[in-house]
């Protein structure tokens, strides 16, 4: 009958007690190695064996067991050092400037009329990404606050009503930054075509006038040109509008 593999390990090793110290190494592939632990590192282990040293992968073994005058004891192999995975590197803040005279295109969130008094506040969303030299300043949604620069409510049948919006600030991830604007007009086809593909190859556009100054003035708006006097001007939610800066704006990106 052929011995079991536990036999013949039991055969070796009391052969090895009666001759001498000796160490046996068994392999995962079911090898075992007599003769001398000599030490190793956390990824090999150095066996040697009828006086050659060989150098075992510690992967490769299954249990190394050390003969002494008191007995035997197995020794599992000690695991492979795990390196622990990169850093990523932090982002790098950068700076951006928009000029004057960039245009924004915003819709309105809130109702804003003729009969509200200067210094009223309104918000908006940007309809566009805000891109300069390939940075994106503010992504498309970003916050961007308003207020009633001066309004003026006509009487009934007596002269018309004016308008004057401003955006004072946009919020673009979460930092709020202080801007600059013309007053507003209703944005037409062409500007958002203008601004939708200003948005898609990286580039910021505008009238570049940066004095604030607008042939539509403050009594610009929608529909404005249809308003009988004494009516109230409104501008509703959900109206597009555009503006653009008077000042050039610096927003940090990327941080």
């Amino acid at each position: 009958m052929k011995p079991s593999f536990k036999s013949l390990f039991s055969i070796i090793a009391l052969f090895t007690a009666s001759v001498g110290h000796a160490d046996i190494l068994e392999l995962r592939d079911g090898t075992l190695l007599q003769g001398t632990y000599q030490g190793g590192t956390t990824g090999t282990m150095r066996f040697e064996v009828a006086g050659a040293l060989q150098v075992v992968p510690v992967d490769s073994i299954l249990a190394l067991t050390i003969e002494g005058s008191s007995g035997s004891a197995a020794v599992a192999p000690a695991p492979a050092t795990v390196a622990p995975p990169p850093v990523a590197p932090a982002p790098v803040a950068t700076s951006a400037t928009l000029p004057a005279g960039t245009i924004f295109l915003v819709r309105m969130m809130d109702s804003v009329s003729s009969r509200n008094a200067a210094g009223a506040s309104f918000t908006t969303r940007l309809e566009y990404d805000l891109v300069t030299d390939g940075v994106v300043v503010a992504k498309a949604g970003t916050t961007i606050y308003g207020k009633v620069q001066s309004s003026s409510q006509a009487r009934r049948a007596v002269g018309r009503s004016t308008l004057d919006l401003r955006l004072v600030k946009m919020v673009p991830a979460g930092t709020p930054i202080t801007i600059a604007t013309s007053s507003y007009k209703q944005a037409g086809d062409a500007s958002v075509k203008k601004v939708a593909k200003a948005a898609a190859v990286g580039a910021v556009i505008g009238n570049n006038t940066g004095n604030g100054s607008s042939s539509d003035g403050a009594a610009i708006g929608a529909g404005v040109s249809l308003l009988k006097p004494g009516q109230t001007l409104t501008v509703s939610p959900g109206t597009l509008l555009e503006f653009s800066l008077t000042q050039p704006v610096t927003v940090t990106v990327g941080s």
